[in-house]
């Protein structure tokens, strides 16, 4: 199963955007789902920032640090906002929601790591 499906199911589970990332890739982490859920960072916590934005942050900061300014790039080019509201709004006007967000995020960090 590919990191956007496992995101995504963790998602529709009740999980945050951000522990749904997080969870996802537990093992690029070497940790447990559990243990990579309990150091995702907490949605909106930096100036109303994307749960999924902050947690590709943090997660490609522990993995492949070098990548995080190209998974902001991209993050923003795809959104074109980097806060929650903003892209609620902005997604519920496309027929979208934060499900599809978290599956588009954990691709571009899958891009990023390969």
């Amino acid at each position: 199963m590919g990191y956007e499906k496992i995101a995504r199911e963790k998602h529709k589970n009740g999980n945050s955007c951000s522990v749904s990332i997080f969870r996802a890739f537990a093992d690029k982490l070497g940790m447990s789902e559990d243990e990579a859920a309990r150091i995702a960072p907490t949605p909106r916590s930096e100036g109303g920032k994307c749960g999924g934005l902050l947690a590709g942050i943090k997660l490609l900061k522990m993995i492949k640090p070098e990548a995080v300014k190209e998974f902001e790039k991209r993050f923003l080019e795809q959104n074109g906002d980097n806060k929650c509201a903003g892209l609620i709004m902005k997604r519920r006007m496309q027929g979208k929601n934060c499900n599809d967000l978290v599956g588009e995020t954990a691709n571009i960090i899958e891009s990023l790591l390969q």
